[in-house]
């Protein structure tokens, strides 16, 4: 966010809607999710769409690799085996909730979703990503590290994923069909 001329905070989600409350804050990098589910759709007026700038969230689970080496080979193979079926419903969940924030989002009013046009998203790419990119290839390729094979990998398991990857509403519809309600309906 520096690159794009902000200057950035760290603050969990549970911090960040006080921050920008008291306006000590303007706004998060984060997911759509907070918007409904920390309610910060109070306090913001505006959400920008920058999904090529880059993601605001990593999530994996791991294991101790000697609790893993450890295990027997039946067990091992139901953990890959669930890991490979969750990785699909994690990504339609998680869709399915970014989703349901925005149209929280917009029951507020003089609430805007901004979606950067192609023009404006490919220059913010080209002056504030590629540049941090280009630095980091750079710096690991002089400790030796194989970063620009590890980086064309990268946009190639993107472009992969992203052309499978289910629409907004699909996932609402996948949630809605599969999964029960957090909050019982009754």
């Amino acid at each position: 966010m520096g690159a794009l001329g902000a200057e950035g905070y760290g603050a969990g989600q549970g911090e960040a809607y006080e921050l920008m409350a008291k306006g000590v804050m303007d706004g998060s990098f984060a997911p759509r999710e907070v918007l409904k589910g920390w309610k910060q759709a109070e306090v913001v007026k505006y959400v920008t769409g920058s999904y090529d700038v880059g993601n605001t969230t990593m999530m994996f689970v791991v294991m101790n690799q000697d609790k893993w080496d450890a295990l027997p080979e039946d067990i091992q193979t139901v953990f890959t085996q669930v890991n490979a079926e969750w990785v699909d419903k994690h990504g339609k969940v998680w869709d399915y909730y970014d989703k349901s924030a925005i149209d929280y989002f917009l029951t507020f009013e003089g609430r805007e979703v901004i979606e950067l046009s192609p023009e404006e998203m490919n220059r913010w790419v080209e002056t504030a990503v590629d540049p941090l990119i280009a630095g980091y290839v750079t710096d690991k390729t002089a400790m030796g590290l194989p970063a620009a094979e590890y980086e064309d990998y990268l946009k190639a398991r993107v472009s992969y994923w992203s052309e499978r990857a289910p629409t907004a509403v699909e996932c609402v519809t996948w949630v809605d069909d599969n999964l029960e309600p957090l909050v019982p309906t009754e």
